[in-house]
């Protein structure tokens, strides 16, 4: 009996290439839905409707810029994305036209709110509690702004929605930790 051994990298892709699907669409597809599949995991939507096609001058490597709007976990960009460095990946799907208006349905996403200071490492604390002689020395949060973020500071008085604390968390093995003090 024979065993079949695969060589080379493997993918978690799934689906065609943005070529293979322009490409056997009327009017290359403008107008219609693609769904990335890497980008199912979400639960909100994750889509780009396409509003222009051009193909690029080398033809082996098979890709294709396409100009799209783009929605991402429920947010819709603000302006028109160029796809075109990842269009060679087999991991595009089509919605079929009756899916469309049930699948691009606007999912209202909960904003959350997280706090605008927390505590410090343990190791960290003790040396700053030397250093400062603090009680429970504090660190700011920084939170990078984004498009696709859905956190944000906390303002003055206001309580946050999310727990962010300093431990370690659960264990693998508690009883590594059962006589230190955290």
């Amino acid at each position: 009996m024979s065993t079949i051994k695969y060589i080379g990298r493997t993918t978690d892709f799934k689906g065609k290439t943005l070529w293979e699907i322009v490409g056997n669409l009327k009017n290359f597809g403008v107008g219609r839905v693609v769904v990335r599949s890497m980008f199912e995991r979400y639960p909100e939507p994750s889509y780009m409707k396409i509003v222009k096609v051009e193909t690029l001058p080398n033809e082996e490597t098979r890709k294709v810029k396409v100009t799209v709007e783009k929605t991402f976990r429920g947010r819709t960009y603000p302006k028109l994305v160029e796809i075109n460095s990842v269009s060679y990946k087999a991991d595009y799907r089509l919605l079929h036209k009756h899916e469309e208006e049930s699948y691009c349905k606007a999912v209202p996403r909960e904003e959350k709110v997280i706090p605008r200071e927390i505590d410090l490492p343990p190791l960290l604390r003790e040396f700053v509690q030397k250093e400062t002689g603090k009680d429970a020395p504090k660190i700011a949060i920084k939170l990078k702004p984004g498009h696709n973020n859905i956190y944000r500071l906390a303002n003055e008085g206001e309580k946050p929605t999310v727990d962010v604390s300093m431990g370690i968390g659960n264990p693998a093995s508690p009883r590594l930790y059962a006589n230190c003090e955290l």
